[in-house]
């Protein structure tokens, strides 16, 4: 009840982009539980081998990081249930709906078991320029295998 109290009381632009949020969550879950990835993984972006720093332009733009905070309050609101893939790809929707600049950021880690067994382990990320916006807080120690990119349509003119 104080969540739903809380919520009413934000301001009208607040509440649209928790909306829009919490939209972009509810699809990108039923994406990962239920559709193969090589069926939605074309409306990610460009797919690109990974690279220190695929997305080099912009990194400042102020709307940033309002949206990572409001998908982060969401995952914890429900208990921390949505993978890093479903934030990477709702944060990755939500920046390209404003024509901001992103990359999603696939990698893994190798990881030994009690057991002396080889564990392999899966992170998603997204970037803004040369910083990480979601996901980077875990994301360090993994090596980055692909990436989706994202380019505002005016640095796609200048860059070709």
């Amino acid at each position: 009840m104080q969540t739903l109290r809380r919520f009413t009381s934000l301001p009208w632009a607040s509440k649209r982009l928790y909306l829009e949020a919490a939209s972009w969550l509810l699809l990108s879950w039923g994406l990962v539980r239920a559709v193969p990835f090589r069926v939605w993984s074309p409306w990610l972006g460009e797919q690109r081998p990974a690279a220190p720093d695929p997305v080099a332009e912009g990194g400042d733009d102020p709307r940033v990081v309002p949206i990572c905070q409001c998908l982060r309050s969401i995952n914890a609101r429900v208990g921390g249930r949505l993978t890093c893939l479903m934030l990477a790809m709702a944060a990755h929707w939500m920046l390209r709906r404003r024509h901001i600049g992103s990359c999603l950021m696939l990698g893994t880690l190798a990881e030994r078991a009690p057991d002396q067994s080889l564990k392999l382990k899966a992170h998603a990320w997204v970037c803004h320029g040369p910083d990480v916006v979601l996901g980077g807080e875990t994301g360090e120690a993994y090596s980055p295998i692909s990436c989706f990119v994202h380019l505002p349509s005016r640095a796609r003119g200048e860059s070709r």
